[in-house]
């Protein structure tokens, strides 16, 4: 039969997420596999990445199609990123006066944080992770939310293939931007960012924002900025499914020990009887 590992891991997470939180309104986000508007842009984006297992596609593509049916709207954006619908999607939940939880593994959501989003970090599972605030963001990074795109852009980030200003590590950079609001703001003032970073590493930087068609600051801000406009609808996130139609899906995807957890994260029997046997184990 298919492989159901991954669809499982994910619907249990997702459970175990709307068990702690009880949304009103559920989004799920995922990569546009087709093209990458990043990586147009800078073919070396992400390059070091080996490509996806075929399973695991396979796995995507049929749990889109099993969270759809269960009323949870799956976007993948043609050309962007699942970043991209965390960025809208906390941006319309501020629009509609509504609080907001990004369930992610990416710290570059720390630049969405706000005193109305809240960053549940996921690690090696649901009792690892962590609400992150903009507090806590400052703490562990050292600089603001509103701060960290710019802070990472200089840093650079190994994960997505993007090197930063040589010699201008993550110490540095929150340096940097513990003393000016924005890196334009310390260049604005030569003798003060060479300062903070030292001559070589501060003329390194103006430089190469001397250079703007090649700079790489620039070009990893515009990489990393995560969009806040795609159309995210909350309303159509508010699930629908009734418990019969959750039982009837889970049943014939052969995940029966899922079908009490996910009615109840869903909010649709909250005195469903637990079934027998053990409930948590993945389907063989």
């Amino acid at each position: 039969g298919r492989p159901l590992g991954a669809i499982y891991g994910f619907l249990a997470l997702l459970s175990g997420i709307c068990d702690r939180v009880g949304p009103d309104a559920i989004v799920v986000g995922f990569d546009c596999r087709k093209r990458s508007v990043r990586r147009d842009r800078f073919p070396g984006y992400k390059a070091q990445r080996p490509d996806r297992d075929p399973m695991l596609l396979l796995q995507i593509r049929d749990l889109t199609c099993l969270l759809e049916r269960l009323g949870i709207p799956v976007i993948c954006p043609e050309g962007w990123e699942a970043d991209d619908v965390l960025g809208s999607g906390a941006q319309a939940a501020e629009e509609a006066g509504w609080r907001c939880l990004l369930a992610t593994s990416d710290r570059d959501a720390y630049a969405l944080v706000s005193p109305t989003t809240t960053l549940l970090r996921l690690g090696s599972g649901l009792d690892s992770a962590r609400e992150v605030t903009p507090a806590q963001v400052r703490r562990m990074v050292g600089v603001r939310t509103d701060q960290y795109t710019e802070f990472a852009a200089l840093r650079g980030d190994s994960s997505d293939n993007l090197p930063g200003i040589p010699g201008i590590g993550a110490k540095r950079a929150a340096a940097l931007l513990r003393e000016y609001p924005t890196v334009a703001a310390a260049v604005d003032d030569p003798l003060g960012c060479s300062s903070v970073l030292g001559r070589p590493l501060g003329r390194a930087l103006l430089d190469d924002m001397a250079d703007p068609d090649n700079s790489v600051f620039h070009r990893n801000v515009a990489l990393m900025t995560i969009r806040r406009d795609l159309l995210v609808d909350l309303e159509a996130g508010r699930p629908t499914a009734t418990p019969d139609e959750v039982e009837r899906h889970l049943l014939a995807w052969k995940l029966p020990t899922l079908v009490r957890r996910v009615t109840v994260a869903l909010g649709t029997r909250p005195d469903l009887p637990p079934p027998p046997g053990d409930e948590h184990a993945p389907p063989g």
